[in-house]
């Protein structure tokens, strides 16, 4: 096996998703019976998610929503993969802006549009 494939693997073994979570719950403050409650699970289930080496990521992003924390950004930290989602937000967040200023200014055109005849001197000349 290449040294690369050990090194993943063995930063796959070293990383404990569940531990990572135990961790940002015991910062937060919150009970399990409320983090139950944010997930609308049972309280076993979070005991459980403590235990798991690995997660499903739509639980994964509820258990982030309920502790307010990015675990996806911290895989990503781990295992030294670029975090391209903030950029990718901000990206299509101007995209969206861009599109609202080009329907704007799409509206003044028509509204040009509508007015082809301006008068010039003693002539109308055509826009």
């Amino acid at each position: 096996m290449s040294e690369l494939g050990e090194k993943h693997i063995d930063k796959h073994r070293s990383f404990h998703i569940g531990k990572r979570i135990k961790v940002v719950f015991d910062e937060s403050g919150l009970s399990v019976v409320e983090l139950a409650h944010r997930l609308h699970r049972e309280r076993s289930t979070v005991y459980s998610i403590f235990e798991r080496s690995s997660i499903d990521v739509e639980l994964l992003v509820s258990v982030s929503e309920a502790l307010n924390h990015n675990f996806l950004e911290d895989v990503n930290a781990h295992f030294g993969l670029p975090s391209s989602g903030a950029g990718l937000s901000i990206n299509l967040s101007v995209n969206a802006l861009d599109i609202g200023q080009m329907e704007h200014l799409l509206a003044l055109l028509n509204e040009l549009k509508d007015q082809t005849y301006l008068p010039c001197g003693d002539k109308t000349t055509e826009l």
